[in-house]
């Protein structure tokens, strides 16, 4: 009778009651549809593989965790009954200690041999998914769509690097390719390369590797591409830059096939001093960009809400901007969005805190998904949460890592350990990726449910309730100045920077954000206060800035979430007065 391959019969063997490992090995096999039959410890040779002939076991799983003499003799004596009984065409596995596991690669019997510790990508091949570095790059999908796919339940991985010098750079990407342990190398081009990149002219002055990769033209990105191919062939991904936004989107298509495109609302602008332009100019290139993206098909990511949130923006304006760029994204014909979202941000806030305001940046998106607008999750560690200390920064990443699982996300950026010292050199990114993927499996199958807890929820509905207030505030403001449809006019959301209705504390003397909002953490939360220091209401604030509006009940506020763009019927024009503030 044909071996059921989906089958898989397991036993710790000979005197052996250790077990953890066979069902740790089972809970990542059932993941991905296998059927799975324990039988115990210390079970009996010859039971194990009556069982597995009585049920057609396409693969047999055994293990043995002590003294590794003794287990040479239990592995001779289950290799001769295999044989006796007549060898059938099954993987057989082994679970054992180092010591012993030198002995059983001499024997050339067992499929593959686990010694503990082994992270997803490497248990993915013995269960006959691409994994290996034989594989090839057509064993492993080629799009981020694909990837989650192949890869679920577990997030892909994604992690950003880029050093100093070209060959650097070409060097450690390949190094981690060769690693597969990490799905998506995420570019970091240095602020030359991503303002200059278009104008060679101009790049040719300009001094490089400050704060990432010398990119410098064509070959440079391909010969990125070149090196990326090997190992588990991971996808590559690289920020928009701050101008030439469209040109650079079809050289990043073209050369390292850009599995996503990371662009901004408002910064990478004067904003943040990041970019050239003025903020009406850099929201309008913005659109143009994310727009192009859109009629490729290319999925988007806009990553606005933990800018804000690192320059102490209250948690409920991070929320209500969380919604406001999935809005515009949607309106620019994305079809897949990637919201990131940064833990441990900003600095100080509590896990519970933090879990909250993640939930609802989840939440107040929910309405505009359709049949044309998919959300992917992408979470990640917050760029100051990681000490300079390495012991204390992978104590971090470990703890991060666990909440951030809480919220099931599809793509998982690692920031690497070191990033509290010092930029992640190849060996950095490799160990950080080893070092979550443990607590990845195991958070999967059997994390306790953190965000039931009732202070999270509390805090959750009070962020969702101001910040639905803040967009109700938004679109009172675009009906007094006749715009029809606010989330499609750059004039109209860089009035809302410029105004301080959007604003955090870090952007005061700046060159275009208000910096009026005061904020504070109390309790674990970035709270909005007033001068004094005491909590103030949204509805308090928008009042102070000209604004009345007042707290949406809950039919009015899935309204106002849900709602698609169209023009305002009180107003000569459709969308006269676009571009006014």
């Amino acid at each position: 009778m044909k071996l059921n391959e989906k089958l898989i019969v397991g036993a710790s063997i000979g005197e052996c009651i250790h077990v953890a490992g066979v069902l740790n090995f089972f809970q990542v096999a059932e993941s991905v549809g296998y059927k799975t039959a324990f039988l115990g410890p210390a079970v009996k040779i010859k039971d194990v593989l009556e069982f597995a002939d009585e049920h057609n076991a396409g693969i047999v799983a055994i293990s043995y965790r002590l003294t590794p003499e003794v287990g040479k003799q239990h592995l001779e004596d289950f290799m001769k009954a295999v044989h006796d009984g007549g060898k059938r065409p099954r993987k057989f596995l082994l679970g054992c200690l180092p010591e012993l596991a030198e002995h059983a690669k001499k024997m050339e019997f067992f499929e593959a041999i686990f010694t503990g510790g082994e992270t997803i990508d490497e248990v993915m091949p013995v269960l006959g998914l691409p994994g290996g570095r034989g594989d090839g790059p057509r064993a492993y999908p080629r799009d981020l769509i694909g990837r989650i796919a192949y890869k679920a339940p577990y997030p892909i991985l994604r992690a950003h690097f880029g050093l100093p010098t070209m060959q650097e750079t070409l060097d450690g990407i390949a190094a981690i390719a060769e690693a597969s342990v990490l799905d998506v190398i995420s570019i970091a081009p240095d602020q030359a390369a991503q303002e200059w990149l278009q104008r060679p002219e101009i790049i040719a002055t300009k001094s490089g590797g400050a704060g990432g990769a010398p990119i410098r033209s064509r070959g440079d990105l391909e010969a990125i591409f070149r090196r990326s191919q090997r190992g588990n062939h991971p996808l590559l991904r690289i920020y928009s830059g701050t101008q030439d936004l469209v040109a650079n989107a079809a050289l990043f298509v073209e050369t390292i096939h850009n599995a996503w495109a990371a662009v901004p609302i408002f910064w990478y602008s004067e904003l943040d001093g990041r970019g050239p332009s003025m903020l009406e100019d850099a929201i309008r290139e913005h659109f143009d960009a994310i727009r192009w993206h859109a009629e490729r098909g290319v999925p988007v990511e806009v990553n606005d809400p933990h800018q804000w949130g690192l320059r102490m923006a209250p948690d409920h304006v991070v929320v209500a901007d969380a919604y406001l760029v999935a809005r515009v994204a949607k309106s620019l014909g994305v079809r897949t969005y990637i919201q990131q979202l940064m833990f441990n941000t900003p600095a100080g806030v509590t896990f519970k805190m933090d879990l909250a305001r993640v939930l609802a940046m989840i939440e107040i998106v929910q309405p505009l998904i359709d049949d044309k607008f998919n959300i992917l999750k992408e979470t990640r560690a917050g760029l100051g949460y990681l000490s300079p200390r390495e012991e204390t920064a992978i104590g971090q990443l470990c703890a991060s890592t666990m909440v951030q699982m809480s919220v099931r996300p599809h793509i998982m950026h690692v920031v690497s350990y070191s990033e509290g010292d010092h930029a992640a050199r190849p060996g950095d990114v490799i160990k950080s990726c080893k070092i979550i993927g443990r607590i990845v499996q195991d958070s999967l199958h059997g994390l306790p449910e953190l965000s039931a807890d009732p202070v999270v929820q509390r805090r959750k509905n009070e962020l969702l309730e101001e910040a639905v207030i803040l967009l109700a505030g938004i679109s009172k403001r675009a009906e007094s100045a006749c715009i029809g449809e606010p989330y499609s006019s750059p004039g109209f959301l860089a009035g809302l920077v410029i105004d301080g209705v959007l604003d955090a504390p870090q952007l005061k003397g700046g060159k275009a954000g208000k910096g009026a909002i005061h904020a504070k953490l109390i309790d674990g939360a970035c709270r909005c206060v007033d001068s004094e220091g005491m909590p103030l209401a949204e509805i308090d604030r928008l009042k102070a800035l000209g604004i009345s509006t007042s707290k949406p009940d809950a039919a009015s506020a899935r309204g106002l979430l849900a709602a698609k763009a169209r023009g305002n019927g009180t107003c000569s024009s459709t969308n006269r007065g676009s571009e006014q503030r």
